[in-house]
């Protein structure tokens, strides 16, 4: 006699011992829209590389004399960096949380489906290049890149917030919350900056 299950309806589980399909960064996307459920993962990791160029611009401006091309090939090379330690960690959860034994095309999914993560450092990139160029300093590359960084967390948040059907004040607050993680970054960066600096 089988189990009915909830609603009353047989619904046949998984073969015995079968392991269950990964899932990216361990949840399902949760809507039927395959092509917006690619558009949220695209812009969350557009989120993550955003944040981390942020921080590698931050940690950059207390070199003493960071040239700007320089400085645009540690930003892009930190972003792959990134890259390849995100898709390295979900790699590891699905061989050791599922059981699964890896192959040549997991390693591909996983790459191209965080590719955005250095994508995201382009824009930052580009402005430093253009100071090499002799448009502007580095000095004000620095504050361009960060005041992009920054607006591109809001054009996420505006992006992912919802339609009118959710209510104004938490789709205010949750793009509120992306842009003040690029402030926050910002801020600390100019904190530590006016901390008396010590020589030996």
């Amino acid at each position: 006699m089988t189990d009915p299950g909830a609603g009353g309806e047989n619904a046949p589980g998984p073969a015995p011992g079968s392991p269950a399909p990964p899932a990216r960064s361990g949840v399902e996307p949760a809507g039927e829209d395959p092509h917006h459920d690619r558009s949220v993962v695209w812009l969350a990791d557009y989120v993550y590389g955003t944040i981390a160029t942020l921080v590698a611009i931050a940690g950059l401006t207390f070199e003493t004399n960071p040239g700007a091309v320089t400085t645009a090939g540690v930003v892009v090379v930190g972003a792959v960096a990134i890259w390849l330690a995100h898709a390295l960690s979900q790699l590891v959860i699905a061989r050791s949380w599922q059981n699964l034994e890896l192959r040549r095309d997991d390693v591909r999914r996983e790459l191209q489906g965080s590719w955005t993560i250095v994508v995201a450092s382009v824009p930052g990139c580009l402005v430093f290049l253009l100071a090499g160029a002799g448009l502007f300093s580095v000095k004000t590359a620095f504050t361009v890149a960060e005041a992009v960084g920054v607006l591109a967390l809001a054009v996420v948040g505006f992006g992912t917030a919802g339609g009118r059907g959710r209510p104004l004040g938490r789709r205010i607050l949750y793009i509120g919350g992306l842009v003040l993680v690029g402030v926050l970054i910002v801020l600390l960066e100019l904190l530590v900056h006016l901390f008396p600096h010590g020589g030996t």
